[in-house]
């Protein structure tokens, strides 16, 4: 009867030891589901760092828009951030698919569990039959103390300890499994939870995705129109410019031809002189005569002297051949302009800022659109006349559409202009001194506030960098 219930015994413990070691079998698969993946940590840090990305773009497009000047850098912006909204819909639709799969997954998982907990709970109820089934009658203290000898005893013992052992571990093992199952569900409702909020968020990207890239076209659109305009502008622009340059340059020309007409004119007059006097040193002169009278001897009065020679008349000269004929007052003011270059007074008193600069550059507004300015243009803050440079005589004053009035300024061979003057205090011919007020400067061409001096500086016929000259 002891062998029997021995034997039932150790059938019983073969299962619990069975039940245990399955039990402790899903410890680590249920740990690795109730993490989220490092697929799905990345993927929502990636998100978080677009999503900041974004709020970055934001600031800096509130600052732009606040400067209408920056309109193509603001294009570029919204070009960026509709790509960043893009990337975070992309994002969140990897996120939504990887929760997904971890619902599917731990949905299995689950129903894993259940069935090994039915396994397990069969084996437990077998374990339950079995013991059931052993001679009640026997107590575990006469089990032991029956024993043949000490070692029988003591192996007894340790059966009997065993055995209780793994009816504890497998009744525990079963509560977890229970607990498991429960806080895996309990996962399974936060992770559909969480995906609903992602699904959420990822239809409100995409309306504002949709909005960013209405509002990109529009400004595209509305970029394209202000381009056009733009270029009408500068083609306007262009075209007074250029009316202005050619005005300058006829006055330049007819002056230089004019000088060059005065000069040949001069030549003549000096070979003319040279050529009496040569006359008047090669003819020879009469003897003097004698004569008789009744009243005693008389002489003839000596001719008159011959009449003195002209002044021979101031040679006139070009520094350059084909240039601008200067005689010595007008080369003395030209080497004196020359010798004050990076030191002549600016045009404008007061504070000033340069809103054009001399050559081709860059428009301000605009960065792919280049113009070709023949001076400089500069923005009057204080006082709104316009001032000599450096002494000179008035050359020529004239009106250009779009310019206002231009007075061109002669320093020998070098000439100075102030255009966009809305009125004059010289005229054509008088001298001015350095500082002296040339006229009144106008508004801006093209419509802007304030007030504008477009001022050039020529050698000859070749137009100058204007800020190499003047001291700032």
């Amino acid at each position: 009867m002891i062998a029997h219930a021995r034997h039932q015994l150790r059938h019983c413990l073969t299962l619990a030891l069975l039940l245990v070691s399955s039990l402790l079998a899903l410890t680590p698969e249920a740990a690795a589901q109730g993490r989220k993946s490092r697929t799905l940590q990345r993927l929502e840090q990636e998100r978080k760092q677009l999503l900041r990305s974004i709020e970055a773009s934001d600031k800096k497009l509130q600052q732009l828009r606040r400067d209408t000047r920056n309109e193509e850098q603001t294009l570029r912006t919204v070009k960026e951030q509709v790509e960043q909204r893009r990337q975070v819909v992309a994002v969140l639709g990897n996120e939504v698919s990887g929760l997904q799969a971890r619902i599917d997954t731990l949905s299995g998982h689950i129903g894993r569990l259940h069935r090994r907990e039915g396994a397990l709970l069969l084996r437990y109820r077998a374990a339950l039959v079995q013991l059931q089934r052993i001679d009640t009658h026997i107590d575990p203290v006469l089990f032991v103390l029956s024993s043949q000898n000490p070692a029988e005893a003591r192996e007894r013992q340790r059966f009997l300890s065993r055995y209780s052992k793994a009816v504890r571990e497998a009744s525990v093992a079963l509560r977890t499994t229970r607990t498991e199952i429960e806080a895996t569900k309990a996962e399974v409702g936060r992770t559909h939870s969480e995906k609903e909020q992602l699904l959420s968020l990822r239809e409100a990207e995409k309306k504002k995705l949709e909005a960013e890239e209405q509002q990109r076209a529009a400004q595209v659109k509305d970029l394209q129109g202000k381009q056009q305009v733009l270029a009408q502008d500068l083609s306007k622009q262009k075209q007074k410019a250029e009316d202005l340059d050619r005005k300058i340059q006829a006055q330049v020309e007819a002056e230089i031809v004019a000088a060059q007409r005065r000069a040949a004119e001069l030549q003549r007059r000096r070979e003319e002189a040279r050529r009496r006097r040569q006359t008047q040193r090669t003819q020879p002169t009469p003897p003097p005569s004698t004569g008789r009278s009744g009243r005693g001897k008389g002489t003839t009065p000596p001719p008159p002297p011959p009449p003195p020679a002209d002044d021979e008349p101031e040679e006139r000269r070009a520094a350059t051949p084909g240039g601008y004929a200067m005689d010595a007052n007008e080369r003395a003011l030209a080497s004196s302009f020359a010798q004050n270059k990076g030191r002549l007074p600016a045009p404008i008193r007061g504070s000033y800022s340069i809103l054009r600069t001399f050559g081709v550059h860059q428009h301000s507004e605009h960065n792919r659109v280049q113009v070709n300015s023949s001076g400089v243009d500069f923005g009057v803050n204080g006082d709104s006349r316009a001032y000599a440079v450096f002494s000179g005589v008035v050359s020529r004053v004239f009106v250009i559409p779009g310019y206002g009035t231009a007075v061109i300024l002669r320093h020998g061979n070098y000439l100075t202009v102030y255009a966009n003057l809305s009125s004059v205090a010289v005229s054509t011919g008088s001298r001015v001194s350095t500082g002296q007020s040339i006229g009144s400067v106008g508004a801006s061409p093209d419509g802007s506030s304030g007030r504008l001096l477009h001022f050039q500086l020529w050698h000859e016929r070749t137009k100058l960098n204007p800020l190499a000259w003047i001291k700032r």
